[in-house]
């Protein structure tokens, strides 16, 4: 686990989802589930192949995801991020590198 701030995190979930024998997806909705039922907070999850898709997947995609969950691999943040707007929301990416990259 890496603390990323005080309100996020990363988890590698490698060795857990093939402990229980869950999906990244359910194994992610226990731990959402975990949390309400703990603090009655909604939380949100990405994940990703890495860390910069997990944290993208939280930040773009979970919360347009019924379950509070997003994924995002190569493939599809190619077909789902590629051409967003503003792209100043992809996580470390300010508007000078957004300048740049016009």
């Amino acid at each position: 686990m890496l603390v990323y701030s005080i309100d996020e995190c990363f988890i590698d979930l490698t060795d857990y989802v093939k402990l229980y024998g869950k999906t990244e997806r359910e194994l992610t909705k226990t731990l959402i589930d975990a949390v309400f039922d703990e603090t009655g907070i909604r939380a949100a999850a990405g994940i990703g192949t890495n860390m910069f898709l997990a944290k993208v997947a939280l930040d773009i995609t979970a919360k347009h995801s019924p379950d509070f969950t997003g994924y995002l691999d190569r493939d599809e943040f190619r077909k789902t991020i590629w051409r967003h707007r503003p792209i100043t929301d992809v996580w470390n990416v300010g508007q000078g590198i957004a300048d740049r990259l016009k």
